[in-house]
């Protein structure tokens, strides 16, 4: 369920940047058109926010960084392994 990061572990942070970049990539690409029709039922689609858009992705893309960064520095300080290697 969990997407796997570059050590083969999984990744909670990972699994929520890579949703995170789907949904406003989805959202931008259905923001280009303010309509669509499906089975003749016209379905109406509000503009993208940007703010709330980065504001989202921003969020989700540091907290990753940060937490692989603190990993990273933490664990070749110590010389300890993780509990999972």
């Amino acid at each position: 369920m969990w997407f796997k990061n570059t050590s083969g572990k999984k990744d909670a942070m990972l699994t929520f940047a890579v949703i995170s970049f789907t949904v406003v990539t989805i959202n931008l690409l259905l923001s280009t058109f303010s309509e669509i029709t499906i089975f003749g039922n016209p379905v109406i689609l509000s503009a993208l926010d940007t703010g709330t858009m980065t504001a989202y992705l921003g969020a989700t893309f540091t907290a990753y960084v940060s937490r692989r960064w603190t990993d990273k520095k933490y664990s070749s300080e110590n010389g300890a392994l993780d509990e999972n290697d």
